[in-house]
């Protein structure tokens, strides 16, 4: 069925997996965690002697705690029912005998001063990024196990990969200026792939500073060739337009009024007679340039019309904006049960993309970093509450929440369909040392095997 005739009729569309978890899912369907008799620690144990390798920034005189063993059970403790370095401790003193099947703990468990200060003095961005990766390794060890549908492969490849960028507060990390130790909440600008469902990058954002200059320095770690960006009228710089261009990647910029006569330029653009036209060169089977798509959101009925226009000689400095091949608007219509009157959002783009395809999959894609990440993080994760400071610990206890999103994410393909993350959370802590070691089997291509045949 063409995208541009695709109703949506119900609330699923809203939680899609993300392509990898899709795979995954597809993998292991039929397979429910609650039968999973012969596990396998193997992977528990590799992620203890990786987090073993990370480098320890403490004074070796008074290290009493090994890094590997701060790091894990933190991991552990957090996909479980701990949000704060308290609960942490607890967590730690109430497993130490299953804990010690994997960690060294020569000195028992470690307080939660030890956490905190442990996590604000390590690069946790780099520790971020050697656990992610390994999760991302592993998944994709087991897909490739994977006998999909080739043709529903080759359907999924045709869009590229989105990355949506989108900066958080933490917000109870913020202390009133009239505080004695007053500080800035914790701001951190996330790079989330709707590829993998999880956030592949981050950049903590200075209390002088904001998002505007952290995100090229965010997108020059990453690999942006053959995926679109994404990110809010903002961050529509020329700088972060250079930056994902010189990556050989493409991107989708908001225009508001911040950005002057470029935004009133494409804003008058897209007059009545214009979108009329652009509607009639989907009759003509002219190059598409139009899309309209019908969901239901929750209450409402919502009604999405894109247009895209490459032909822009006319708009008047465009040669600024590197890359710049075409210009958007998305009319959004939403009607209520109830209300007499729909309501109307219309949202204008700058883009380096001609595919109506791909530029309907952007804009609608980009709320994924809001929906699959923030907003888990807030309800799963209670980060909105959590009171450490930034540089005390703040940055590391976001870290962990974000891994341990991402290994909920998988193992979620396990539980019955809509089992929430938080819900999942509830059963580890109930039966932490069972329910986690079925959990890791997904990571396990041998494990996998012999749970269920693939």
């Amino acid at each position: 069925m063409p995208l541009r005739d695709y109703i949506i009729l119900g609330d699923d569309e809203m939680a899609k997996r993300a392509k990898k978890l899709e795979e995954l899912a597809g993998l292991v369907d039929g397979l429910v965690i609650d039968e999973i008799e012969n596990t396998d620690i193997t992977i528990l144990k590799e992620l203890t002697e990786l987090a073993n390798e990370i480098s320890d920034p403490r004074d070796t005189a008074y290290v009493r705690h090994k890094l590997g063993d701060i790091i894990m059970i933190t991991l552990f403790a957090v996909l479980s029912y701990a949000d704060e370095w308290e609960e942490v401790e607890v967590f730690g003193k109430k497993k130490e005998s299953w804990l010690r099947k994997f960690l060294e703990l020569p000195h028992g468990v470690p307080t939660d001063d030890t956490y905190r200060l442990v996590f604000s003095k390590l690069n946790v961005k780099y520790m971020y990024d050697m656990i992610i990766r390994y999760l991302m390794k592993k998944l994709e060890e087991v897909i490739e196990k994977s006998k999909l549908d080739e043709e529903k492969d080759i359907k999924e490849k045709e869009l590229k990969e989105l990355i949506s960028c989108d900066g958080k507060e933490s917000k109870s990390s913020k202390r009133k200026d009239s505080d004695k130790s007053g500080a800035k909440a914790l701001n951190t600008l996330n790079a989330y792939s709707s590829d993998w469902g999880m956030c592949i990058d981050q950049e903590f954002i200075d209390e002088k500073t904001n998002e505007i200059p952290a995100l090229p320095k965010l997108l020059r770690r990453l690999h942006l060739n053959d995926t679109i960006v994404t990110w809010d009228a903002l961050n529509t710089q020329k700088e972060t337009v250079n930056t994902v261009i010189n990556g050989k990647g493409d991107y989708v910029g908001a225009l508001k009024g911040n950005h002057g006569n470029l935004y009133s330029d494409v804003k008058d653009y897209f007059d009545d007679e214009v979108r009329i036209k652009i509607r009639n060169t989907n009759k003509n089977k002219v190059a598409k340039q139009y899309i309209k798509t019908i969901e239901k959101e929750h209450s409402a009925i919502v009604t999405r019309e894109y247009y895209l226009e490459p032909e822009i000689s006319w708009l008047y400095g465009r040669e600024e904006w590197k890359g710049l091949a075409s210009i958007g608007l998305v009319v959004k219509k939403t009607e209520k049960n109830g209300s007499d009157e729909p309501s109307y959002e219309e949202r204008y783009y700058i883009n380096s993309i001609t595919s109506i395809e791909d530029f309907a999959s952007a804009v609608r894609g980009h709320w994924g970093v809001e929906n699959g990440l923030h907003w888990h993080l807030d309800y799963t994760y209670k980060d909105d509450n959590n009171t450490t400071m930034r540089g005390n610990g703040a940055e590391g206890l976001q870290i962990m929440k974000k891994i341990g999103l991402a290994i909920l994410k998988i193992a979620q393909v396990l539980y019955p369909p809509r089992t929430s993350l938080k819900k999942i959370r509830y059963r580890l802590s109930l039966d932490y040392e069972n329910e986690i070691e079925r959990i890791f089997t997904v990571l396990n291509v041998d494990s996998l095997k012999g749970a269920f045949k693939m």
